[in-house]
């Protein structure tokens, strides 16, 4: 045996220690991420309604300035819708003259033409979009059924973006040309003349709407092709941004509605200094409350044991030896069941101390605990009170010869020599036992008389 040989008691402590510790500190990590995660859940879940009204912001001014801008542009197709109403039979002089007015007004104006009869006659300016002369819109599959819409609700429709006969993409502001029927009579009832249009750049429309696929850290697209809002084709942009949870506003339009999305470039997800911080607060903060509290949870561990624990042996002491006897002769009284005490003490034991010194003397009581141990069932407990004695309580047993069995077991346990190093230890040990009820019904009687027996038989030995 060497003196680092400690017994399973103390390692068992040692073990409940670390348990207890370990279950706070799991606890308290559990419980500190859970809420860290909870409250940076809500710090995200804030900083993306945050990044989503700023989206909003950003969108509805981007659609405010898109709508002036398609208004300012519409009324020239009104302004020709007027001019035309009131001089149905112009000549090409005068709506060039016209067509030059306005178009001076408004450099969004790629082509402007009147069809009457749904056969384009006009057109300026003529360079680039001779082509468009003479088209019949009702043989046009492409641009008929916007066409028939103008005609059947007799409304403005602004149609694209569409690919023009002449070449490229723009929008089409197509409005009827209704004129009196009686002109002499002021009558109310009107008839269909044909058709005005007003070929809008698509591209510097949205220029100076200062509209873009991409612009400052957020992503555009516009859908609704031909004032069809969500039924209609893409105008501008990635369609797939409509399926990507996107904010999404319409775009009031005559007769008719766009829709138009916008999100951050990198999408919703943040990572915001708020988010971070919190984390970082959460998890610090809650691994040093768990480092604390498993400190101070081993401590008082600690220090509970210390009290009712021998610190050299690990085994109960008076205190908790007491604590045990009380519990076990409040059983008795409901069961019937009593138990045997025995106590156990070294002979001669001062002389060890004396010649080999107090490390192999306590080497000694150590191997003497642990042979009680070897002695003894889980169910019985083993008990340092002081020096070289020790307690033994074996509940449930009251026979007087099952009893001195014991005693005599333990004696010849105990009284094995004990090897320490070169040295061969002698020692021997008596034993005096009491039985609860029989030989007394008090704790402190049947203590008394184990003790008493005992001494006689060391008495008897000497």
């Amino acid at each position: 045996m060497t003196q680092a040989s400690g017994g399973k008691e103390l390692a068992r402590i040692r073990w409940k220690h670390r348990a207890v510790a370990f279950a706070v500190v799991a606890f308290i990590c559990v419980l500190g991420v859970a809420l860290t995660g909870y409250i940076s859940s809500l710090l995200t879940e804030n900083a993306q309604k945050r990044l989503q009204n700023e989206t909003l912001a950003r969108l509805s001014e981007a659609r405010a300035r898109l709508e002036g801008t398609i208004g300012a542009t519409l009324y020239i197709s009104q302004g020709l819708v007027s001019f035309t109403a009131i001089n149905s039979d112009l000549t090409q002089r005068q709506f060039r003259r016209f067509a030059e007015e306005i178009s001076s007004l408004n450099n969004h104006v790629k082509l402007i033409a009147l069809a009457p009869d749904n056969v384009v006659r006009y057109v300026y300016p003529l360079l680039g979009n001779l082509r468009a002369l003479g088209l019949d819109y009702s043989k046009n599959e492409a641009q008929w059924p916007v066409v028939k819409r103008v005609m059947d609700e007799r409304r403005t429709v602004v149609a694209g973006p569409v690919n023009l006969v002449q070449g490229g993409r723009a929008l089409i502001a197509r409005s009827p040309v209704l004129i009196p029927v009686d002109e002499d009579e002021g009558s109310a009832e009107r008839r269909y003349w044909g058709i005005a249009s007003v070929v809008i750049d698509m591209d510097a429309l949205f220029e100076d709407a200062g509209i873009r696929q991409e612009m400052n850290g957020y992503q555009f697209a516009i859908r609704g092709a031909n004032g069809l809002g969500s039924a209609g084709g893409m105008v501008l942009g990635d369609p797939g941004l409509f399926d990507g949870g996107a904010v999404v506003l319409p775009v009031n339009l005559p007769n008719g509605t766009w829709q138009m999305a916008s999100r951050p470039v990198g999408g919703w997800t943040t990572n915001s200094p708020e988010v971070r911080i919190a984390r970082l607060v959460g998890f610090g903060v809650t691994f040093a409350i768990a480092f604390l509290s498993a400190m101070v949870v081993i401590a008082q561990q600690r220090a509970r044991s210390m009290a009712l624990h021998d610190a050299l042996t690990g085994l109960p002491n008076r205190r908790l030896l007491e604590d045990r006897l009380e519990q076990l002769a409040a059983l008795s009284e409901r069961t019937g069941l009593g138990f045997q005490v025995f106590f156990v003490d070294l002979n001669a034991f001062k002389p060890i101390n004396d010649t080999f010194g107090h490390a192999v003397g306590d080497m000694v009581l150590r191997e003497v605990g642990k042979r009680l141990r070897q002695e003894t069932r889980e169910s019985d407990t083993i008990a340092r009170i002081g020096g070289d004695e020790f307690v033994v309580v074996v509940p449930g047993m009251t026979h007087h010869q099952s009893t001195a069995n014991i005693a005599e077991r333990l004696r010849q346990a105990v009284s094995e020599p004990v090897r320490t190093g070169d040295h061969v230890i002698a020692i021997r040990a008596s034993v005096g036992w009491a039985v609860y009820p029989d030989d007394a019904t008090t704790i402190p009687e049947i203590l008394e008389l184990a003790d008493q027996r005992m001494y006689r038989e060391k008495l008897a030995a000497a």
